[in-house]
């Protein structure tokens, strides 16, 4: 925007970029004064008049002339009008006259209005101007200390905003009976520093969350916010703050499940806490601390060995879970944990092969088969039998085995399942008849495919009946 020259430009520009546009882009350098008469005295339009009440370089006299004409104008420009600082305080109270709550609330925002016309205001009791008084700067002790021991909640709310709030009155407003009140004065940024100590000493939930609210705050104070009493504060401050064993150890000590779960998932908590957490009550901070990246392998060892099953299951999907661990796992033969490890990308091949192979474990097979894996290390009688059962996920992992018997095979060659059929083709066969199977075995595996009925009457997982 280029600086008017006279009032045609100054009419164009607030035509098309607006009235608080141009009034903010032609702070510096000012728009020429006699241009601001000219288009006062020239019966501008509304746009122009809001324009001429909110330029703050407006010359005082233009805007005296407004307000002695203030009938003339609608509420839009009367509220700009009672808000410019250029508007002699004298004028102001002409104002006061408006029956408009907006246009009286806008003169109680003005810090040039004289303090008998605050004290009018104040008593005339108009929720939505006193409100806006409250946020007056030049508004005197006696009227805040008015507002805070009788004016509404909003009212006190916005008096929490009052850059010249009274010192008295921030210990004051510290009891304020509304929570919004006491949040809104602690979250104040220009509250007085010698009182936040005694807010984080407080013990109120919403003023120590305010205090957390701000965007710095000294190592001391968010110590002492780690004391307090309510659950959301100290999660609140560990965050805020690198913990050191001593604050680790109170928090892996506090009723409230959620901070320990917090605690237990903590990358830097030391041995000697896990060691505590993995014997909580509580289910989930156990599973929290299981999946830990950072776990100790004495306490891995410790869940599997005390075959805690909750615990087990989170540690599977722990990147950092030690190898010979899975082993251990696969013996406990608990069929959650075996379907978890058959789930599992991690799984070392061997332990599959055992689960299999040796256990002839339903459930490996079951979730091996809906993750669509591949096995061609599969023994041959177990992979003859899968290739008889009507679920195509089982019959493809039996077409992918390697000791699948030729006689299958081509029956799987010509499989209404198409992915069947290609991993009956891609597949190189190792042996071409059945093997002799022993009855231990052969009670094995059928103990194994009546498990799988089972799990396939259940639908579990559904692609294998897909």
């Amino acid at each position: 925007m280029k600086l008017p020259e006279d009032v045609d430009d100054l009419v164009a520009l607030v035509e098309k970029h607006g009235a608080e546009a141009v009034a903010k882009r032609f702070r510096k350098p000012p728009i020429p004064s006699t241009i601001l008469r000219t288009a006062s005295e020239s019966q501008p339009d509304e746009a122009m008049c809001v324009f001429l009440a909110r330029y703050h370089l407006t010359p005082s006299s233009v805007l005296e002339g407004m307000v002695r004409r203030y009938t003339e104008f609608t509420t839009p420009v009367l509220v700009e009008l009672a808000q410019n600082p250029r508007t002699p305080p004298t004028e102001l109270g002409a104002l006061l006259k408006h029956p408009d709550a907006e246009v009286l609330a806008a003169v109680a925002c003005n810090p040039n209005l004289p303090a008998r016309d605050m004290q009018t205001l104040l008593e005339d009791g108009d929720t939505q101007v006193v409100q806006a008084l409250a946020g007056n700067p030049a508004l005197k002790l006696n009227a805040q200390a008015r507002i805070a021991a009788h004016g509404k909640p909003a009212s006190r709310l916005a008096l929490t905003q009052n850059k010249s709030l009274h010192p008295d009155l921030w210990v004051a407003l510290s009891s304020d009976p509304s929570p919004m009140v006491r949040y809104a004065l602690a979250a104040a940024s220009h509250a007085p520093d010698d009182l936040l100590p005694f807010w984080a000493d407080s013990d109120r939930e919403e003023i120590q969350l305010a205090l957390l609210s701000r965007s710095s705050l000294k190592d001391k104070l968010v110590k002492s916010l780690l004391l307090s009493p309510h659950a959301a504060v100290r999660q609140a401050a560990a965050e805020r703050m690198k913990l050191g064993h001593v604050e680790m150890l109170r928090l892996c000590q506090v009723k409230n499940v959620e901070e320990r779960v917090a605690m237990a998932a903590h990358p830097e908590l030391p041995a000697a806490l896990q060691h505590h957490l993995a014997v909580d009550d509580a289910v989930e901070v156990r599973e929290a601390l299981a999946r830990n990246t950072s776990l100790w392998p004495e306490v891995a060892e410790f869940f599997v060995t005390g075959e805690d099953e909750a615990a087990c299951l989170a540690l599977i999907n722990n990147p950092s879970m030690p190898e010979a661990l899975y082993v251990e796992l696969a013996w406990q033969n608990k069929p959650n944990i075996i379907a978890a490890l058959a789930s599992n990308e991690q799984t070392p091949v061997e332990v599959m092969q055992y689960l299999v192979n040796d256990r002839v474990s339903a459930e490996a097979v079951f979730h091996l088969a809906a993750c669509d894996a591949d096995t061609p290390w599969m023994r041959g009688d177990l992979a003859d039998a899968l290739a008889g059962l009507h679920s195509p996920s089982l019959r493809r992992l039996a077409a992918g085995a390697e000791a699948l018997s030729l006689e299958k095979r081509n029956l799987l060659k010509d499989d209404p399942s198409p992915r069947v059929k290609i991993a009956a083709y891609e597949t190189t066969p190792t042996r071409e008849a059945p093997d002799e199977v022993n009855e231990a075995q052969d009670a094995a595996i059928a103990a194994c495919l009546e498990r799988l009925n089972e799990l396939l009457a259940g639908k579990e997982p559904d692609e294998l009946t897909a």
